[in-house]
């Protein structure tokens, strides 16, 4: 049986737009009320040290464990004060966890003329609908 280039490129193509990751397209569901966009803000000298990154703690505490790394962009909390020195946020799979005030900002304030809203999107995680601001 003779294989042809033209018989292998059409079953790489078929199988590659089957694929699932190739069929969901995210797209924001809904806003995450209570929360707001903040951006880590850290000196180069922090946001570089990769043995020691920005980190989402289970606890609002120094010791506390690490869950996961800090993002770039993070959904704040907005109705609660921090607590030792640590306002809530989450994980990109919506785990909820603490991360240090120290390194934020408002997002409009690294970014400005920028908007960011944090969304839970149709695959259940979390996502960001980011835009201009109007003036």
């Amino acid at each position: 049986m003779k294989f042809s280039h033209r018989a292998a490129i059409l079953a790489v193509i078929t199988c590659s737009i089957s694929h699932p990751a190739f069929a969901l397209h995210r797209t924001p569901m809904r806003a995450l009320d209570g929360y707001r966009c903040m951006a880590l803000d850290a000196p180069e000298r922090v946001m570089m040290d990769f043995r020691h990154p920005i980190r989402l703690q289970s606890e609002p505490r120094d010791d506390a464990p690490s869950i996961a790394p800090a993002l770039a962009v993070l959904p704040v909390v907005t109705d609660a004060p921090p607590t030792n020195g640590y306002v809530r946020s989450m994980t990109l799979t919506l785990r909820p966890g603490w991360v240090s005030a120290r390194w934020l900002k408002p997002y409009d304030a690294v970014h400005p003329g920028m908007t960011c809203t944090p969304y839970v999107m149709n695959d259940g995680k979390l996502g960001f609908v980011f835009g201009r601001a109007t003036q």
